[in-house]
């Protein structure tokens, strides 16, 4: 196991609706499927090599997840391109570069490339 990767795990309100928008929309790639107490949960693999389970969950509070990239102009210009209605533009942020979109559930996602502004 590989404790440098990220593993996140994201309730959402349809397993299929979630697996249908990640696979689609931000094009993260179905790892593998695993059953916790009798669901299927998805196992998506993220462009940055990290991990994110999706638990269908019948009373869903919208949750912040913060994705890290190493290039968010990049990631911008490709979710652009895939219409995804809630994306933002990029933005500077004390801790480095950053955009936003939700999922069908109503995450918010951040997408960060993280910077140090600091002189040294």
């Amino acid at each position: 196991m590989d404790f440098n990767q990220g593993y996140k795990v994201i309730f959402v309100n349809c397993e299929e609706t979630a697996l249908h928008f990640f696979s689609n929309v931000p094009g993260f790639k179905l790892y593998e499927k695993i059953e916790i107490q009798g669901r299927q949960c998805p196992i998506m693999q993220l462009k940055n090599g990290d991990f994110m389970m999706l638990v269908e969950k019948e009373a869903v509070e919208p949750e912040t997840i913060v994705l890290k990239t190493d290039d968010c102009l990049r990631d911008y210009h490709l979710l652009k391109k895939r219409s995804i209605a809630t994306l933002t533009k990029p933005r500077y942020v004390d801790n480095g570069l950053e955009l936003c979109f939700s999922d069908p559930t109503g995450n918010h996602f951040i997408v960060l490339e993280e910077r140090d502004y600091t002189d040294a």
